[in-house]
């Protein structure tokens, strides 16, 4: 009879502890479902996720779900179901802000070249 309830705690511990793992979202799936809650569904919310597996998937968010949420990409109304977990990387379609930051960075140090190298020729230094 000891053995018996000694298994049947066994049991139960282990049980909820698997249940508690399955409930629990990673840290990075728990970041992902609040950027496409913020982003919302609409034809406005345009996407590009970056899968696990090394895909990417561009469309908007069409439905928001618990556990996943679609992305319609194609001119014939099919929606890619994305689980949460599955995402690598969310981004809008365009270029990240700090990518348009080195390209205004870059553009700015190419005008003070040019600058100072007309002003070197003119003045034949």
């Amino acid at each position: 009879m000891r053995t018996v309830s000694l298994l049947l705690v066994v049991l139960l511990v282990f049980s909820s502890t698997g249940l508690a793992a399955q409930t629990a979202q990673s840290p990075q799936a728990a970041r992902v479902k609040a950027q496409v809650q913020k982003r919302g569904a609409s034809e406005k919310s345009k996407v590009r996720v970056t899968l696990g597996n090394g895909t990417t998937v561009k469309g908007y968010i069409s439905k928001i779900e618990e556990s996943s949420f679609d992305v319609d990409g194609s001119k014939n109304g099919r929606a890619t179901s994305i689980s949460y977990a599955d995402v690598q990387k969310i981004q809008g379609p365009g270029l990240s802000t700090g990518a348009k930051v080195a390209i205004g960075v870059g553009i700015g140090v190419a005008i003070v070249a040019l600058v100072i190298g007309i002003e070197y020729a003119r003045t034949g230094l």
